[in-house]
Formats: structure tokens, C-alpha cells, sequence
């Protein structure tokens, strides 16, 4: 007769009785509670996942042939606030030291647009923007590259009308916190005025969208933006083109 104790799925300790009768996987410390926990939480957004797929393939029967991947996004900030003088000066500033001091933002790369399939880059509009976020930090990746690129496409241009240029682009309100570019819709400039950085960054989704997209075009995929335990949104994305996903749970809405 087997008559060894189970142990802890996390510490590996001996369970007590108490542990053994409620069933438990753990031995009750607190971390290995924590893990538990963590365990359950994602089983329930795989079921979760699971029921977007359904509804998709619900929606679309063709998909049934190919079930849609799963991306997983970060929520991004939606609140806005007015561009005032006080950010205006704040870049103006930066912008002028950077093609002072000839400072450069290197990212390697290609434009996205060239190097991703078409339609992957559909997926930045479900997500609007998190990456975005960044150019707070960074002054929107401004710097001596752009104020160049500018005064090369206006000849007799100084540094002072390049600025003044992108001031005039600024929009009436931004995402607080975000960009100064950052809107409600996407980004304010066009892509032949953005830096290289932001028109060459791809995150993790996207990467993979890509992959699966080069592999075969039809594929599709099932977007979920997550926040903790709340599902934001969910989407179907297939052939370039977002249909909202509606009526799906969140993870505590899920059984154990």
C-alpha cells in the first residue's frame, strides 16, 4: 500500500490533514497560496479565451477550419486632456537641446507597414495606443533625426521653424499622461512625420500576429485586452478588419 503524504504543488512540503480534507493542492503558506491563486486566476482566463474563440467561430463558421489564435493586450489610457502651454514649452525645449546636441533615438529596423503583412497593423487600433504611452517619457521620440529630416524637406528651414512646425501639429487634447501626439484615434501625425522608433516598434502581439499572417493570410485572431481581472475588450480580427466580441465573462465570473 502506497501510503506516502502529498506534498505541496508549490514548496513541495508534506500537506497536513486539514489540507489533505479541504482538498487542497498547497500547503497554506502565504506565497504558495500567492501561486495558487496566480494558477487559478490564469486557468479562468484560458476559459475565458476559450469562450472568445466559440463566439468567434460562432460568428464566423469558416474559422472552425482554423481556429483563431489568442493575443493577449494591456489596456491603454483613454482619458484625455488639453494640450496646454506649459507641455508646448516642455517640448519645445527638448526638441531644441536635442538638435543642439545632435541626440538620437537608435532603433534599428523598417517601418512596420513594410516588414508586417497587411492588415497585422490593425491590431494598434484594438490596443490604441499603449506603446504611445512611452513618448511622455521621450518627448514623442523627437529629437536631432527628426528637426534633420524636417529641414531637409524645407529648404532655408531652422531648427526654430521644425519646432514650431510640430507645435502647430500638436492636437487641442491629448491622453493624459501619454504623448503630446497621443489622441482619442491614434496618433496626430502622419507617419512620414513620426521618428523612426514609433513607426518601427512592433510589441510582442504584434510580432506573433505577423508570424501567423506571413504563415497564412486568412488566419485570424481573438484579441482580449486585460486589465488585472477585468476584460476590457475582446475582438475578432480577421482579414484587417476588428468585430467586437460581446457578452464574454471575466475571470471571477468564471467557477473554480
Amino acid at each position: 500500500m502506497n501510503t506516502a503524504r502529498p506534498h505541496c504543488a508549490h514548496c513541495a512540503a508534506p500537506l497536513d490533514d486539514l489540507a489533505r480534507r479541504r482538498g487542497l493542492q498547497h500547503c497554506g503558506a502565504a506565497a504558495c497560496r500567492q501561486r495558487a491563486n496566480a494558477a487559478a486566476v490564469k486557468s479562468r482566463w484560458q476559459q475565458v479565451a476559450a469562450l472568445a474563440v466559440q463566439q468567434a467561430t460562432q460568428l464566423q463558421p469558416a474559422l472552425r477550419n482554423a481556429l483563431p489564435a489568442v493575443l493577449w493586450l494591456r489596456p491603454a489610457l483613454r482619458e484625455m486632456e488639453p494640450v496646454g502651454d506649459e507641455l508646448r514649452e516642455r517640448l519645445a525645449s527638448h526638441w531644441r537641446a536635442a538638435a543642439h546636441d545632435g541626440y538620437r533615438h537608435a532603433y534599428e529596423g523598417r517601418d512596420s507597414v513594410e516588414t508586417l503583412p497587411e492588415g497585422a497593423v490593425t491590431l494598434c487600433a484594438q490596443c490604441a495606443g499603449g506603446c504611445c504611452v512611452q513618448g511622455a517619457g521621450h518627448h514623442a521620440f523627437i529629437d536631432a533625426d527628426v528637426i534633420a529630416r524636417w529641414q531637409a524637406a524645407h529648404p532655408g528651414g531652422s531648427v526654430d521653424d521644425a519646432i514650431a512646425d510640430y507645435l502647430a501639429r500638436l492636437p487641442a487634447e491629448h491622453v493624459r499622461g501619454a504623448c503630446g501626439f497621443q489622441t482619442a484615434t491614434g496618433c496626430a501625425l502622419p507617419r512620414e512625420a513620426r521618428a523612426e522608433v514609433c513607426n518601427r516598434y512592433v510589441c510582442e502581439p504584434l510580432q506573433q500576429l505577423g508570424k501567423s499572417l506571413a504563415a497564412a493570410p486568412q488566419h485570424a485572431a481573438v484579441v482580449l485586452t486585460a486589465d488585472g481581472r477585468q476584460l476590457e475588450r475582446a475582438a475578432l480580427l480577421h482579414r484587417g478588419r476588428l468585430l467586437a466580441l460581446q457578452g464574454l465573462p471575466g475571470p471571477d465570473e468564471i467557477g473554480a
